[in-house]
């Protein structure tokens, strides 16, 4: 009888996340460390900290304990091209790929866009600066329809996977053009502190993600940021984060704050340690580990899982791991600095 409930549940489940899946072919993937992942969120990120380049990394695994792992990766590189300590506005340019494998039947996404974006100071104290960023790229779908299962391939008894599925495909993989645009705003309370906000829309084009002849729009995405830099003492700073996602019926709130200890050594060496906790509005509770050194910052990330699907993973959501780096070259001397005067 155990055996028989334990099989039962498990074709409940898998039908279940079946069902989710082709729900959710036209959403988006999300990260709970989105500051690692400025790209993703909005175009006019690009360029958006302190320094030459950026290089971010970002890795997610989903569901691990009770179906086959939902697996999301990503990167970007950006850079910020003419900036001058007497620019008033200056360029940025990256790039952003991602990757996203999902569920039984392998959908796979694969993203890669060109960002870029326009810098521009409203004052000449540089406290206030708005940037429009617009990001077109390549977006790739394909699914492995052999390891799905269909209902006319059941016969009175048992699963046969030799009947046929008849399903008329036009393809199982398409590319398309996609293009993404975005506003940010920065208001600088000093060389500490700041708060950001920025609007992010992506899928205007709203691309086919069809592989029958109909149509299966990807719908466009609204993303809406908010978050600050606030430095409490000299070696505690604050940071919190707010991140809205609205895409068709679905809507997403994420909101928490981490709390990191600065030491620097010397002029030239320091070290960053921080702890924050999350929430993503009916879905999960998210802590989060982080680590710097220099240039370099290190972030962990743990989803615990509070929406109905806790029943099955008994809490246990996804984890995440995240790196960001970035360079600063030294700036070259003027030709003729100004003199003391004594």
């Amino acid at each position: 009888m155990n055996c028989i409930k334990k099989r039962n549940f498990a074709l409940y489940f898998s039908a279940v996340l079946l069902l989710s899946t082709s729900w959710c072919l036209a959403q988006d993937t999300h990260f709970s460390q989105f500051d690692f992942s400025p790209l993703h969120q909005n175009a006019a990120n690009t360029g958006k900290f302190k320094g030459d380049y950026r290089l971010t990394a970002i890795y997610r695994n989903q569901y691990k304990s009770v179906t086959v792992p939902y697996k999301t990766m990503g990167a970007s590189f950006d850079a910020n091209i003419n900036l001058t300590d007497d620019a008033r506005g200056y360029w940025s340019a990256g790039l952003v790929v991602e990757q996203d494998k999902t569920g039984d039947g392998n959908y796979k996404t694969f993203d890669a866009e060109f960002s870029a974006a326009y810098n521009y100071f409203v004052d000449d104290d540089k406290r206030h600066l708005v940037t429009i960023g617009l990001q077109p790229g390549i977006t790739q779908h394909q699914l492995d329809f052999d390891q799905l299962y269909f209902g006319n391939q059941f016969n009175s008894t048992y699963f046969d996977p030799t009947l046929p599925n008849n399903e008329n495909l036009s393809s199982t993989s398409n590319s398309l053009f996609n293009i993404n645009a975005g506003v940010g705003y920065t208001f600088k309370f000093n060389e500490t502190s700041d708060v950001q906000a920025g609007i992010g829309m992506h899928h205007i084009n709203q691309p086919n993600l069809s592989f029958y002849s109909d149509k299966a729009p990807l719908n466009a995405r609204l993303t809406g940021e908010l978050a600050a830099n606030v430095m409490l003492t000299e070696n505690i700073y604050v940071h919190p984060q707010l991140l809205y996602y609205s895409q068709n019926k679905f809507q997403q709130i994420n909101g928490g704050a981490n709390v990191s200890f600065r030491k620097a050594k010397s002029e030239s060496s320091s070290y960053r340690f921080s702890l924050g906790a999350f929430y993503r509005a009916k879905d999960a509770a998210i802590v989060r580990v982080g680590l710097g050194y220099n240039n370099l910052d290190i972030g962990f990330a743990y989803d615990f899982n509070t929406s109905d699907l806790k029943k099955a993973s008994n809490g246990r959501g996804a984890y995440e791991v995240a790196l960001k780096y970035i360079i600063t070259k030294v700036k070259p001397v003027k030709l003729f600095p100004p003199c003391p005067v004594y």
